[in-house]
């Protein structure tokens, strides 16, 4: 079994909404159903506390003890499937960020991740909360993580301080997004993640030092010859 899966299946604390103590093997059941049937091609809009308590063998009560709608009980299922942070310590920024981009490949290629997320982009449209609550709670670590390694290379001089952290961190993850969600094709190495972090860093990184206003940035080649 991979080792995001041995994590427990619920979330923090030990008791459920009202102060009863949790029964990890109902939380279990529960979240295992909930994910098997969106799974089969239950769409949100057609999943129902009652589909899930049944499938769990629970009854309806013993769900909304845990999760107060169907959307909080989706967000936790689907935080079960996801990959810790990768170890960052003593990597530098470029090192930090390819890390975090290529994560995205082992996550979201061949696994019901990434199947779900499918799924889950498909009620953007009529659910944009739900997407947003997404984003708040199954990927938030690893959003912070990819903002602190931005923020240390402000800090550090190696980015331009004028960087908009918010944007870079939609530039680093849209094209593997892109690539194997919405294209549906497959990313065999880290190396197009090594691609996304060279392209962003090529535009973002600070001009290097004691050179002059009108020296081009180190990363930037040389200005060519016009054709004539």
């Amino acid at each position: 079994m991979p080792p995001h899966l041995d994590r427990p299946a619920t979330a923090p604390g030990p008791t459920v909404r009202g102060g009863r103590r949790r029964d990890p093997v109902a939380d279990r059941a529960i979240l295992d159903s909930t994910l098997g049937l969106l799974g089969e091609g239950c769409s949100f809009g057609d999943l129902s506390m009652d589909l899930v308590a049944q499938r769990a063998g629970v009854a309806r009560a013993t769900i909304y003890r845990r999760w107060r709608n169907k959307e909080e009980l989706v967000l936790a299922a689907l935080s079960t499937l996801d990959l810790p942070v990768p170890p960052l310590d003593g990597l530098g920024l470029r090192d930090r960020l390819v890390a975090l981009v290529d994560q995205l490949r082992h996550r979201g290629q061949g696994t019901n991740l990434h199947r779900l997320i499918g799924t889950l982009l498909g009620e953007a449209v009529r659910r944009p909360q739900l997407v947003e609550r997404f984003e708040d709670t199954v990927v938030a670590a690893r959003r912070e993580a990819m903002l602190k390694a931005l923020r240390d290379g402000v800090a550090g001089g190696e980015l331009r301080a004028d960087l908009n952290l918010d944007d870079a961190v939609e530039l680093l993850t849209g094209p593997m997004a892109a690539r194997l969600i919405l294209r549906q094709r497959p990313v065999e190495s880290v190396a197009f993640a090594e691609s996304i972090v060279d392209t962003f860093l090529n535009g973002t990184r600070t001009i290097r030092a004691g050179t002059g206003s009108g020296t081009a940035p180190e990363h930037l080649p040389p200005p060519q010859e016009p054709l004539p």
